[in-house]
């Protein structure tokens, strides 16, 4: 049975498998990594700013405001941590890098230079 005898063109049926396949890929971006641990308690959820403390031996943390006024706060217990931050977008499983900030300076760094 051709798409004719369905009752939709053959572009009908072409619009449909790309929605799908976008949808598919909308899917599996979205998917939590099964590397790690995830915090679900940010999905859907709008945030605000992302900020870095970054004082060792003192505090080094990372904070995720959200704008409903909760926060993913994460401390990290040793001292000295190096923090490499990079955005990144990720498409079909493969990371591609928009901007790499390098390594964070702590707070003595920053007033040294």
């Amino acid at each position: 049975m051709s798409s004719k005898d369905k009752g939709h063109t053959r572009e009908e049926d072409i619009d449909v498998l790309e929605n799908e396949w976008e949808c598919q890929e909308t899917r599996s971006r979205n998917r939590p990594p099964t590397l790690g641990l995830n915090f679900t308690e940010a999905v859907g959820k709008v945030i605000a700013f992302v900020n870095v403390i970054n004082d060792p031996p003192n505090w080094q943390a990372l904070e995720i405001r959200f704008t409903d006024g909760t926060l993913l706060h994460f401390e990290f217990m040793t001292t000295e941590v190096r923090i490499k931050p990079q955005y990144m977008e990720a498409r079909r499983g493969d990371l591609e890098l928009i901007r790499n900030y390098g390594v964070l300076l702590t707070d003595k760094e920053k007033i040294a230079h």
